[in-house]
Order: structure tokens, then C-alpha cells, then sequence
């Protein structure tokens, strides 16, 4: 009986060679996309200051008492997360989602916001000094007790939909057209410095203003 070995066909070699080094690229660009979705963790009490969280999904995490000034979150979706007393002092949140989150008492000094949601969020005694949101949804957020010292809020919308029942401002923040601080239960705070000058200066009088006792 002759038996006949039949030699495979040059093409059909090659796909089993290429099929490991195809497989290996795919499970690589998997494990790649699965890392950028999440990025670096974000939990309690950790110090990540200056870190890179853009496009990354971040959604239930929980970063409260750390340290996140200067951290970029440019697109990320930070939805539902709980970030009590966290510091984000000069942070940039453009094009975040900030939506159904627990920041209360959070530092956002200096925090940039731009077409960012903040809607439906807990900021209770938060900080805010010297914001300058643009295009920022604030609809249905608490502002209770928070700090608004030189911020500018003319770019925040649905503002009149939130609440902000005790926040602080001063003669330098601007609000937005139409706000009314009294009737929304907003405290203008006054400066201390100038305060400070005045019982300085009539401190300096009383001592300046005394006679002093002629010499025999």
C-alpha cells in the first residue's frame, strides 16, 4: 500500500506561525486597555500628588483624607466617589464627571473646572477659594458651609438649582448674574486684615497720644 505524505501548503505554514505572535498581541493590547481604564488606584489616606488620572474610570472610588493637589483628571469619569476631606488644591478637573460624589470638606483651592459636572454632589464646607469655573453644571449640589474666598462664578450653570445655605464669600468673589447670596442664605465675609489695620492704628494712637511728663 503506498502511502502518500502530502507536504501542507507554503500559506497555510505561515498562519500557524503567525497565530502565537497574533494571539500574544491581542491578550498585550487587552491587558493595556484594561490598565488605562482604570489607571493608578486611587484609595484612603495615600499621597498622590501630582499624578495623571486622564480618561481614566475612577467611578465608586473612594480617596478620602489624601492628597491629590495637582493631579490631572482631564476626562475622567469620577462619578459616585467619595473624597472626604481630600486635597486638591490646583487639580485640573476640564471635562470631568464629578456627578453623585461625597467631597465634603475636600480642598479645591486653585482647582481648575471647565465644562466640568458637579451636579447632584455633596461639597459640604468644602474650599473653593479662587476658582474660576467655566461651563460647570452645578445642578442639584450641596454648597452647604463651603468657601468661596475670591472665586469667580459667573461660568457655573443651574446655580440657582443647587444649594448654598451658609457658603462663605468675600468683596472679591464675583457671582454669577442674578445671584442673590442673601436669599440663597450665601455669608459675606469680611477682611480681617482690614480689621487687623484698625485697632493697630488706634493702638498706635493711644500710645503715640500720651504726654509725656515734663522734666523738672
Amino acid at each position: 500500500m503506498l502511502v502518500r505524505f502530502l507536504t501542507p501548503p507554503a500559506s497555510a505554514t505561515l498562519d500557524r506561525h503567525m497565530t502565537a505572535p497574533r494571539f500574544l498581541l491581542a491578550l498585550l493590547t487587552a491587558l493595556l486597555l484594561a490598565s488605562a481604564a482604570g489607571g493608578t488606584p486611587i484609595t484612603p489616606n495615600s499621597n498622590l500628588s501630582g499624578t495623571v488620572h486622564n480618561g481614566e474610570n475612577h467611578a465608586g472610588a473612594n480617596g478620602s483624607n489624601s492628597n491629590l493637589s495637582f493631579a490631572s483628571f482631564v476626562g475622567t469619569n469620577l462619578q459616585s466617589t467619595t473624597f472626604v476631606n481630600t486635597s486638591f488644591v490646583s487639580a485640573n478637573f476640564t471635562n470631568a464627571s464629578f456627578r453623585f460624589s461625597n467631597a465634603t470638606g475636600a480642598n479645591f483651592t486653585g482647582a481648575t473646572f471647565s465644562n466640568t459636572q458637579l451636579r447632584d454632589s455633596n461639597f459640604t464646607n468644602a474650599i473653593f477659594d479662587g476658582v474660576v469655573p467655566i461651563n460647570t453644571n452645578v445642578r442639584g449640589a450641596t454648597f452647604n458651609g463651603a468657601s468661596f474666598l475670591g472665586a469667580n462664578l459667573t461660568g457655573i450653570t443651574n446655580w440657582a438649582l443647587a444649594s448654598w445655605t451658609g457658603a462663605k464669600y468675600n468683596a472679591s468673589s464675583v457671582l454669577p448674574a442674578g445671584m442673590n447670596p442673601s436669599a440663597a442664605g450665601m455669608v459675606l465675609v469680611t477682611e480681617p486684615r482690614s480689621a487687623g489695620l484698625m485697632a493697630l492704628g488706634l493702638a498706635g494712637l493711644g500710645v503715640f497720644g500720651r504726654r509725656r511728663p515734663a522734666r523738672g
